[in-house]
């Protein structure tokens, strides 16, 4: 049986989760987007909505990161944010990529990267219309992944 080349990173992500402790995604999306829909909606954009596609993306280099315990944009294997979400099944026209390393809840993560102008920049941009979400616990502190998105 061939599986989708989509299907396989998805499983693959999922597996990666499954390995390291800690690793939780399951309730931070929900959080974290209403968090950045509340302060979108303050600046005058529109929500944005979780797709499963960007949340995969999000998640594997939250994955990444706390494996490697390195806060980077570009994933241990070289790849970049839109790299990732290509991979993980979304065609993005239009990305941002917000990340941290704290071990803050949904408000305070999204607070502190509010108070970063490159990230408030991120999420006060107003074409993005998807969002995904990432959390890996490790090494005392979560490594967070927020990525916001218009398709192509």
């Amino acid at each position: 049986m061939t599986v989708p080349f989509r299907s396989a990173v998805f499983v693959v992500g999922v597996a990666l989760a499954a390995l390291l402790p800690g690793v939780s995604a399951v309730g931070v999306s929900a959080d974290v987007v209403a968090e950045v829909n509340q302060r979108r909606a303050e600046a005058g954009c529109g929500p944005v909505r979780p797709l499963a596609s960007l949340t995969r993306a999000a998640q594997a280099h939250s994955v990444d990161m706390a494996r490697h315990q390195r806060l980077d944009h570009t994933g241990s294997d070289g790849s970049r944010p839109q790299d990732r979400m290509r991979s993980a099944g979304y065609r993005p026209a239009h990305f941002g990529e917000a990340i941290a390393s704290t071990s803050a809840d949904a408000g305070t993560v999204t607070k502190l990267w509010m108070d970063s102008p490159q990230h408030r920049e991120i999420i006060l941009t107003c074409r993005y219309r998807d969002a995904g979400v990432g959390r890996a616990d490790g090494a005392g502190d979560s490594w967070w992944t927020l990525d916001l998105a218009t398709r192509r």
